[in-house]
């Protein structure tokens, strides 16, 4: 009886540590990651992830990825857009990076391999409002001593 009774005291102790793992983090809300999101001719969302920290959307076009690069390239470098990295890799996928007074923007583009046309990925960041600041002021600092 003992026995019993330790037993079931080490399988409720066990049971009540086991609790359920807690939910995965919250996608930020779409507008966090992405304030501006400029989209490719005739978008078809495709797949949309995220953690708590960052959203990702995979776009099909029926462009050609040339038009579609194209078509981001001066998007991203019109209005408060900065694009700031632009690679190729040989793959031929071209990879940008873009910043403005929002999120960042990452662009991943390349030809789909299912159909006619383009697939692009779309990853926004939610930045604290506290880095930003704290970013551009090192910046600023930077350029004064230089």
């Amino acid at each position: 009886m003992l026995n019993s009774r330790l037993w079931l005291s080490f399988v409720a102790a066990v049971l009540i540590g086991c609790e359920s793992e807690p939910p995965p983090p919250t996608p930020p809300a779409f507008g966090q990651a992405f304030s501006h999101l400029p989209l490719p001719p005739n978008p078809e969302v495709v797949s949309r992830t995220g953690s708590a920290d960052a959203l990702q959307l995979t776009i099909y076009s029926p462009a050609e990825a040339e038009q579609v690069t194209d078509y981001y390239r001066s998007v991203l470098t019109k209005g408060n857009w900065r694009l700031v990295s632009d690679t190729k890799s040989p793959d031929g996928t071209i990879a940008l990076y873009a910043e403005h007074d929002g999120p960042p923007l990452w662009v991943r583009i390349w030809k789909a391999k299912e159909r006619p046309g383009t697939m692009i990925q779309l990853t926004g960041a939610v930045v604290a409002q506290d880095s930003t600041r704290a970013k551009r002021s090192s910046d600023s600092i930077t350029q004064r001593t230089s």
